[in-house]
């Protein structure tokens, strides 16, 4: 699944939103698994040419050994371009959590740590 998302995404706060929603769920974490958001600058790319960009990493990312069942490739597009996010998600998994499912609990534990990062800057005061 291909979704896109706003300027200034944040990597660190990405990477926690993956793990809280790998975390939730029995299904991502089979036989030992990991998770893997992996940032691709791509501030260059529109249309078709990131389309192109996006086939190859996902092509690269099936072909690893030991392929996790839950990948995160983020288009980055810079700090003022809204960028994409690719969903890699094993259809095992499909199974038993479904797009609609694991969609809206990543954009709430992105959002979630909107949250505790203001938590953290006020209590740093």
């Amino acid at each position: 699944m291909t979704v896109q998302v706003r300027a200034g995404l944040g990597e660190r706060r990405l990477t926690a939103a993956v793990r809280d929603v790998f975390d939730r769920h029995d299904e991502l974490r089979e036989r030992g698994a990991t998770c893997e958001v992996r940032r691709i600058p791509a501030p260059e790319l529109t249309g078709g040419a990131l389309v192109r960009r996006a086939e190859a990493e996902v092509a690269a990312v099936s072909r690893e050994p030991g392929s996790a069942l839950f990948r995160v490739l983020w288009f980055d597009a810079g700090p003022d371009r809204s960028g994409k996010l690719v969903l890699l998600v094993h259809r095992r998994v499909m199974a038993a959590v479904p797009w609609p499912v694991l969609l809206s609990e990543l954009v709430s534990a992105w959002n979630r740590g909107a949250v505790d990062a203001d938590l953290a800057c006020a209590l740093d005061r």
